[in-house]
């Protein structure tokens, strides 16, 4: 199983258990554990319920567009740093 460092708490986590986070103020995206604290306005989505299955990823997608908040940059460079910085090249 994949595991990831959890950006609030540096726990490291499998990467199933853990939450994509957004800033809503700033468009920022983390990755979370569940025991990292909440702050006002953050957006997560559950990893597991998010990769279920290939439907719910492209709704959930279709959904972000429809975020004013949501920057397409800041989430892509989120996803190429986290992969880096977890090692989680296939």
């Amino acid at each position: 199983m994949a595991k990831a460092k959890c950006q609030r708490t540096g726990t490291l986590v499998e990467l199933e258990d853990g939450f994509f986070l957004a800033k809503v103020q700033t468009g920022e995206w983390f990755f979370v554990c569940k025991t990292a604290p909440e702050e006002h306005a953050d957006y997560n989505i559950a990893v597991s319920q998010l990769l279920s299955n290939p439907v719910t990823f492209c709704n959930w997608m279709g959904h972000l567009e429809e975020k004013t908040w949501f920057v397409p940059d800041k989430f892509i460079n989120f996803f190429a740093k986290f992969r880096r910085e977890n090692n989680l090249y296939q």
